[in-house]
């Protein structure tokens, strides 16, 4: 099977380089134990109670690259580091949604969401399908794409849908350290300009501006939101917290 389990690809690697190590300097591994060794980071996988027979849940438990917490998640199925939700549909249950008329308003829900949004199409495809047209299923997939903006990505199979959750967590990582930052010409995208306004609040970067508006929702909120609610995202101490405050409210500290 030419497909290798992705919790597995990193130790046989290291295995290898280890034996290529032992082999070119005439050391043995058990002469590095003074050398300390870097763990990869694990990701924050919190899972809607809907998915607790999900294949991909008992994969991602399985695998190492994940902290696995099952809650009661207002939208989507899955949420990385909480800043990619994920909607998580087989094929059948696609079908089923878009009959039913769950699959449009779960859509408006992700548009809102204040998380990067994604669609999962679960493999395989079951022998049998709901009665519904191929073509309506497809018009289904452009909708999502093109009208609502969300991007579906399709997986073959529980481990493929893993696979897709890992790329989504090491890629949502980067890019926060990539994220806009405020320079002198002001962005067009809507969302950037958010970023950018939360920016000129006192002590708030790209990262930071992200968190909070992941946490809050809308710039209004943000600044709206008095010292307790803003100490509760990360970065934010009772100091920054108060300089915040002062800053939007034009009234400084007693």
């Amino acid at each position: 099977m030419w497909l290798v389990d992705c919790c597995t690809t990193g130790r046989l690697a290291f295995q290898n380089e280890t034996m290529s190590n032992e082999n070119r300097d005439g050391e043995s591994p058990e002469s590095w134990a003074d050398v300390a060794v870097v763990p990869s980071r694990r990701h924050q996988l919190r899972v809607d109670l809907s998915e607790r027979n999900a294949a991909v849940l008992r994969l991602a438990r399985e695998c190492q690259d994940f902290d696995v917490q099952m809650v009661q998640l207002p939208i989507g199925d899955y949420l990385i580091d909480s800043g990619v939700v994920v909607e998580r549909k087989t094929y059948a249950d696609f079908a089923t949604s878009l009959v039913d008329g769950r699959l449009f308003p779960q859509a408006a829900a992700l548009a809102r969401s204040p998380h990067r949004p994604v669609v999962l199409l679960e493999g395989p495809k079951p022998l049998r399908m709901p009665d519904i047209h191929p073509h309506a299923l497809k018009g289904a997939i452009v909708s999502l794409a093109v009208m609502w903006r969300l991007p579906v990505l399709h997986a073959r199979d529980p481990e493929d849908a893993l696979r897709i959750l890992r790329f989504l967590a090491q890629q949502a990582g980067d890019s926060e350290q990539r994220m806009l930052r405020r320079y002198d010409r002001k962005p067009k995208r809507v969302a950037s300009r958010r970023l950018y306004m939360l920016q000129g609040l006192s002590g708030v970067g790209p990262a930071l501006a992200q968190r909070l508006l992941i946490k809050f929702g809308s710039v209004e909120r943000v600044v709206t939101a008095d010292e307790e609610s803003l100490t509760q995202v990360r970065g934010i101490g009772l100091r920054k917290a108060a300089q915040i405050r002062e800053l939007v409210s034009g009234s400084p500290r007693p």
